[in-house]
């Protein structure tokens, strides 16, 4: 993907991406290009859902682009343009990040209520176990565990491709990727744990890191290592609870990992239900 001189998004295939435009945005950028760039969960289900609230009027909020579950991608404001997508919110000695900052909002129910067999989404819809990860938030009490709605890999590959472009074209340094957690903590809690920003921001940038798939099992229980990614595949030992993995692959909600032991990761690789992981 790549950003052209009209401040859109054009795919792999030369076409552009599709434009859905809102009346809800500004000015350009005072400088006439962004500096940030920071990623949101919808709290939705559906990205015409997105799409038609950030085109009314009376939502007074919009983005630059959403992307839906299956990772496609409608741009709504150019590059060079105001949207409103952050709010009330500020990052180091900046006020109104929507002032500086391109939004990418992601199709996502993210902080849930009930418990594990009774998920609900804040319209009281039913999330089905599976699509549920259990963890902390970083601006939430340490010592409580939420369920976020799971972001589909589809959605990630999306979101990088995109990103990618716009970081490039804009020169968007890697201190200026945020969450609207970030900008808005204690009001808004998007993208949330489910999404790994410190992982999207090493792969985004191009850098290892030794600490951004590091997850421990918090099942309460242990957790079963298994030869792969379903409860189908044989059991190969049962992990305790705090107990650390690296995470090397993923299908779906299921991670692959390395159990590890001291820092190291032993010599064996087999697969765990992400539900019961936390990023450590």
């Amino acid at each position: 993907m790549r950003v052209n001189e009209n401040h859109r998004l054009v795919a792999d295939n030369g076409r552009l991406v599709p434009f859905e435009l809102t009346n809800n945005k500004g000015a350009q950028f005072g400088s006439g290009r962004p500096s940030h760039l920071i990623m949101h969960y919808t709290a939705g289900g559906t990205a015409d859902g997105a799409i038609s609230w950030f085109r009314n009027r009376e939502s007074e909020a919009s983005a630059h682009l959403v992307i839906d579950h299956i990772g496609a991608i409608t741009q709504m404001v150019p590059f060079n343009t105001v949207a409103w997508h952050a709010g009330r919110s500020s990052w180091r000695n900046l006020v109104g990040m929507n002032q500086y900052a391109i939004g990418i909002e992601i199709v996502n129910w993210g902080l849930l209520n009930g418990e594990p067999g009774n998920w609900r989404n804040r319209v009281g819809g039913r999330v089905p176990d599976e699509r549920v990860i259990r963890a902390r938030h970083k601006n939430f009490d340490p010592s409580t565990m939420h369920g976020w709605e799971i972001f589909e890999q589809a959605q990630m590959e999306a979101a990088l491709l995109a990103a990618s472009a716009i970081v490039k074209h804009y020169g968007i340094p890697e201190q200026n990727l945020l969450g609207h957690d970030d900008v808005s903590p204690g009001r808004k809690q998007d993208p949330g744990p489910a999404f790994n920003l410190e992982r999207f921001r090493a792969q985004l940038y191009g850098r290892s890191s030794d600490s951004d798939n590091l997850f421990k099992v918090v099942s309460g229980t242990g957790l079963t290592l298994r030869a792969g990614p379903g409860v189908s595949f044989n059991a190969i030992e049962m992990l305790k609870d705090g107990s650390l993995v690296r995470q090397i692959g993923a299908d779906g909600v299921w991670f692959e990992v390395n159990p590890v032991i001291t820092g190291a990761p032993q010599d064996k690789i087999g697969w765990v239900h992400s539900r019961w992981l936390e990023a450590a």
